[in-house]
């Protein structure tokens, strides 16, 4: 048997018994119901064991298929036991509902339209050679109860107080009832086999679509850890040549002119090649995720202090003057490498895109509810409205910031949004062109709580 069929079976053999406990509820409704509703003369001494039995009989297969489960058997033997268990409540629900209706009018009682409900089961749940098994009951049962009716007196009238219907009109509703069975059951049938093969095709093409995203996966862990791997190389030569170009400086005299000119622009690209060289380890830390965080009660005044201090005399070449508000007893659970990292970085843009001259740079926090709120607003060029949606994203760079001398990777807030992500917090950003930048970090209080919905 095909995996696939193995696997229809063991799904739907569980829905199967739950939808005959539909059938005992309405065969219990019909009995206790049908006779205020419509005349009818029940018998109930013969009815009601029936339904009875139709009951036991689900609570056995629900404790056998249970028992069988917990059996831990390979899965071909599993799907045997599933197809046999089908077969099984198929015949004796025909036999039961066959002794039902034997019990109350035979083929003149209208509920011989159930055994079209079986046909129905059987062209979902079997191939089609199978369920033409069933349609043949469906289609020679009914004629078995007229011609039982005819042969002796095992039916009893329906309908109370009236005579039943002629032999003619009988056979006329059997022809017509066999026809429809032979037509529902050709079109179920072909409408089941259609639906399996495209169920079939949509599993085949969804476990391709999970492997290839597996592949993609390791695929996108090699490039990673590739990605670290040369930097790591790039770092070590690159701080090197940092050093021999810093000798080099000292080495020429002051008259040096260009030669001199040229060693300090040479310091200049080195720097920005190491700011790039770091960004990249810390994005590729962020993806691959196998050097975890660590998290710790931070002072958040104190750390932010430590921050600025370090920046403090780059901004002040400018003009630029840092403000620091915030409660000094507020601390806050992050990973403290990964928060100086945030700091840094928004202070970093703050003091790059500032322009030169008096200006400041609020650095201000505070709790709000379960949160803590970080925010580092500037007086510098700001970005584009346009543009704020994608500044989170990697080497993007605002086309402003692009215009300025400045050398920027275009990761610094890839890398703040990343930070954030990983702690259950967002950031966001506002701002207009030459009127400043304005970046909000919400670093959750609570672990358990989920970031705000905030713009940016």
């Amino acid at each position: 048997m095909p995996q696939f069929e193995k696997e229809i079976h063991l799904e739907r053999l569980s829905w199967f018994i739950r939808l005959r406990w539909v059938a005992v509820a309405g065969g219990a409704a019909i009995l206790l119901g049908g006779p205020l509703v419509i005349p009818l003369d029940i018998k109930y001494g013969k009815l009601f064991p029936c339904v009875v039995a139709l009951g036991i009989l689900n609570t056995i297969y629900l404790f056998y298929w249970e028992r069988v489960k917990s059996l831990n058997l390979p899965a071909e033997q599993l799907a045997a036991r599933a197809r046999g268990l089908f077969h099984l409540q198929m015949i004796l629900d025909l036999f039961l509902l066959t002794l039902m209706l034997l019990f109350s009018g035979g083929s003149e009682n209208p509920l011989i339209l159930f055994y079209l409900f079986h046909l129905a089961i059987s062209a979902m749940i079997f191939p089609v050679g199978e369920s033409l098994f069933y349609a043949g009951l469906a289609l020679g049962l009914p004629w078995f109860l007229y011609f039982t009716e005819h042969l002796g007196s095992f039916s009893e009238s329906l309908w109370e107080g009236m005579a039943g219907l002629s032999r003619v009109h009988e056979r006329s509703i059997l022809w017509a009832y066999s026809a429809a069975v032979m037509g529902l059951w050709f079109f179920l049938s072909r409408l089941a086999l259609d639906l399996r093969t495209k169920e079939k095709d949509l599993r085949v093409t969804g476990d391709k679509l999970l492997i290839a995203n597996e592949e993609l996966k390791q695929m996108d862990l090699f490039k990673d850890r590739f990605l670290r791997q040369v930097v790591f190389q790039l770092k070590s030569p690159t701080i090197e040549m940092d050093f021999d170009l810093s000798a080099a400086e000292k080495a020429v005299t002051p008259k040096g002119g260009k030669a001199l000119e040229a060693i300090q622009m040479a310091k200049k690209r080195v720097w920005s090649l190491l700011e790039l060289i770091e960004d990249l380890v810390w994005l590729s830390r962020l993806e691959v995720q196998d050097i975890p965080f660590h998290k710790e009660w931070i002072d958040v005044y104190e750390a932010l202090l430590k921050r600025v201090q370090v920046l403090e005399d780059q901004a002040r070449q400018k003009g630029i003057e840092f403000k620091l508000h915030g409660d000094p007893q507020v601390r806050l659970r992050a990973d403290k490498e990964a928060f100086d990292r945030v700091a840094d970085n928004l202070l970093s843009n703050a003091i790059k895109y500032t322009p030169a001259g008096k200006s400041q740079v609020v650095v201000e926090f505070q709790v709000s509810e379960n949160w803590l709120v970080m925010t580092v607003q500037d007086d510098g060029i700001g970005i584009p409205p346009k543009q704020q949606k994608k500044i989170f994203e990697e080497f993007f760079r605002a086309s402003n910031a692009k215009t300025l001398d400045k050398f920027g990777t275009g990761l610094g807030l890839s890398i703040v949004k990343r930070v954030m992500d990983w702690h259950g917090g967002k950031v966001s950003l506002s701002g207009e062109p030459k009127q400043g930048t304005k970046v909000e970090t919400w670093w959750p209080l609570d672990d358990s709580i989920k970031a705000p919905a905030v713009n940016g």
